[in-house]
């Protein structure tokens, strides 16, 4: 073979090989979350805007049936990046689960109540003592504030878990006699006449995080740049989110597919209330925390062991 057509062998191969390692280079941040969850569609909204790519990073979403769920494919090592609250953090990293808390989600649980059927004969919190009240999982954000109600109620209840998808239906059907509804399930409730709100958790509660972003410590040493790069397209989506609101009502139409009364409810009540920059406060976490005692979790980690303030504020990516 010719010398100059094995030196040309030699340069296309080598940029190749080139091209396979930059492919090969980017690394790949597993994000898991509740589907539909407002706080989780910003990832969806980022991924329909070009951020991530934008950005440099490949996102890999996985949607789960509630954030315990998230928290536990994070532990088994299933997932980089989660969606979920400080107390079942603390109670994960309790037990040797290695994560951070790198972001704030929500500052105040906007939209969430505690809902009972419309035509209901209960009309205080403190009738809901002795009562069933439907809660997505057990140690889910819904759990948790079940039991902050339990304690406005001053009497114990029974907590019935029915799943994220199984609260309308539950409630409807009369197997529970209250849910702790999230957004937008709680404005589907309101909206369709089929249930009203006893509790509005996001002015009743104080600043809480009702949802923070939480990294595997493994995710943090190893993909520390994907973790910096996703926060600014996440938060870059939520700003654009917040300032262009025709355009999110009707992205949460598609991607939920909400009616239109619902998704306005949707960007009003809830993306409006996000957090633009990730910003938290070590207090907010305390408060947070408070509501596991309720639960009887005693020996948890110092707050201080929970969150890293490394990724925060966020310096978001703008479309």
């Amino acid at each position: 073979m010719k010398p100059a057509r094995l030196l040309g062998l030699f340069v296309c191969a080598l940029g190749i090989a080139g091209a396979t390692g930059a492919a090969e280079a980017q690394t790949v941040l597993r994000v898991g979350g509740t589907p539909n969850y407002g706080p989780v569609l910003p990832v969806q909204a980022a991924q329909k805007l070009g951020l991530f790519d934008k950005a440099g990073v490949k996102v890999e979403f996985t949607g789960y049936q509630g954030g315990a769920a998230g928290m536990e494919a994070l532990a088994a090592g299933e997932a980089d990046l989660v969606n979920y609250f400080p107390p079942g953090i603390a109670l994960a990293k309790a037990r040797g689960v290695k994560a951070t808390i790198v972001a704030a989600g929500t500052v105040t649980p906007r939209g969430w109540r505690v809902m009972v059927k419309k035509d209901s004969p209960i009309r205080e919190p403190r009738q809901l003592a002795g009562k069933k009240i439907g809660t997505s999982a057990p140690g889910s954000t819904t759990d948790f504030f079940a039991l902050w109600a339990q304690k406005e109620a001053g009497g114990a209840m029974i907590r019935v878990p029915v799943g994220g998808a199984g609260l309308i239906p539950n409630l409807s059907a009369g197997n529970v006699d209250a849910v702790v509804a999230y957004p937008p399930v709680s404005y589907q409730l309101e909206l369709s006449g089929a249930g009203r709100a006893l509790i509005d958790l996001g002015t009743a509660m104080k600043p809480n995080l009702p949802d923070v972003w939480v990294a595997s410590d493994k995710a943090l040493s190893e993909k520390k740049d994907a973790v910096t790069k996703f926060m600014a397209a996440l938060y870059g989506a939520v700003r654009y989110m917040q300032a262009n609101p025709e355009w999110t009502v009707k992205f949460l139409q598609e991607q939920t597919k909400f009616d239109a009364a619902v998704a306005r409810q949707e960007y009003e009540n809830t993306v409006k209330g996000l957090s633009p920059d990730g910003v938290f406060e070590e207090g907010w976490l305390t408060e947070s925390l408070s509501l596991a005692t309720l639960a009887g979790m005693k020996d948890l980690p110092p707050v201080k062991s929970l969150y890293t303030l490394d990724y925060v504020p966020v310096k978001p990516l703008a479309p």
